[in-house]
């Protein structure tokens, strides 16, 4: 596999009706201190200053509101390409509007950052970023921090491998993919800014 980060993609609803639907939440310039970027999985800044990145260095605990799906300036317009070196991405202290895939019933794939045994399947995982976010694409580079992974709950747990892999690697059983570096992963968020 190749080493692409790309953050966290929203793939499907458990809930009825299998819709991935949006919330806008402000992004405050003074609440901004890393930047945000498409894909970055965010949580509630704790000034009460609107939504910010959740950090891969964040405690293993910390509860997250979603994962961002685009982005606009403080004006509401959506942030486009400024090709060939700026991507649609809100830089720090830049104020503007997130929409953010919210709910607690759509799950998300993600890159593990080395390789995956099976046996990531129902564990708790953190993740971890070498940068805040590829800014020529908009996109974060968020992982799946495999190392992570154990019983104890932190922000995300591992359902199984993203349907990419099941439909280009494995087998009828899903085995062929793991154990390789690099896989994509399904994740759901365990611990969610609107639970308890």
């Amino acid at each position: 596999m190749t080493d692409a980060p790309y953050g966290l993609q929203a793939i499907r609803s458990k809930a009825a009706g299998n819709t991935l639907r949006t919330k806008l939440y402000r992004v405050t310039a003074s609440g901004n201190t890393q930047g945000i970027f498409i894909n970055d999985p965010v949580r509630f800044n704790s000034a009460g200053l609107g939504v910010i990145r959740l950090s891969s260095n964040a405690a293993a605990n910390t509860r997250c509101l979603g994962v961002v799906s685009e982005l606009f300036d403080e004006n509401g317009r959506p942030l486009t390409f400024s090709q060939p070196s700026r991507g649609p991405f809100l830089p720090a202290s830049t104020a503007g509007w997130a929409a953010v895939y919210d709910s607690q019933q759509i799950t998300f794939m993600c890159q593990a950052d080395a390789s995956a045994a099976e046996t990531l399947v129902g564990q708790y995982v953190s993740l971890t970023a070498a940068t805040n976010g590829n800014t020529a694409a908009g996109t974060s580079v968020m992982q799946i921090r495999a190392a992570s992974a154990d019983t104890s709950v932190k922000t995300f747990q591992v359902l199984g491998l993203a349907p990419t892999e099941a439909r280009g690697l494995g087998s009828v059983a899903n085995n062929a993919a793991w154990g390789n570096a690099f896989i994509d992963l399904e994740v759901r968020i365990a611990l969610h800014s609107y639970t308890s």
